[in-house]
């Protein structure tokens, strides 16, 4: 028996899989719109047939494992339109924010995923960058 708040292995199974079904559907659609667009698809598209719901922080930290292979990782972006289509899923009104470290000196951007106002991942979140922008 799991501990409470602890996935069985067959719930981190489970989840695994939707990570990943939902980072190649972002993959091979996310450079083929306009961002806005696309970040309103996956935001508009209802809620997900599964019982199955995460704390935010749960979903956070499980597609930043799950979706590393080796020593790489998707960037940023991929990662937070996944958990943001995760999160819209179960019905949150997640945001998606997209900023610049404070003293940027070139176009390197960052996005991560907020409710309410507050960072929900993925690591590293916000990480010092300031919002440039946020879409719902």
């Amino acid at each position: 028996m799991s501990r409470p708040g602890r996935l069985s292995p067959g719930e981190k199974l489970r989840l695994a899989a939707r990570i990943w079904l939902r980072f190649v559907r972002v993959r091979l659609a996310v450079d083929r719109e306009p961002l806005p667009a696309f970040v309103s698809e996956l935001g508009g598209t209802g809620t997900s047939s599964s019982p199955a719901r995460h704390p935010p922080a749960t979903l956070s930290a499980a597609i930043y494992r799950c979706l590393r292979v080796g020593g790489r990782r998707p960037r940023c972006l991929i990662n937070a339109l996944v958990l943001f289509r995760l999160l819209r899923e179960q019905g949150e009104q997640a945001e998606l924010v997209i900023g610049l470290p404070e003293a940027a000196s070139d176009h390197r951007a960052h996005a991560w995923v907020e409710l309410a106002g507050s960072d929900v991942g993925p690591p590293p979140g916000r990480a010092g960058h300031r919002e440039i922008a946020r879409f719902s």
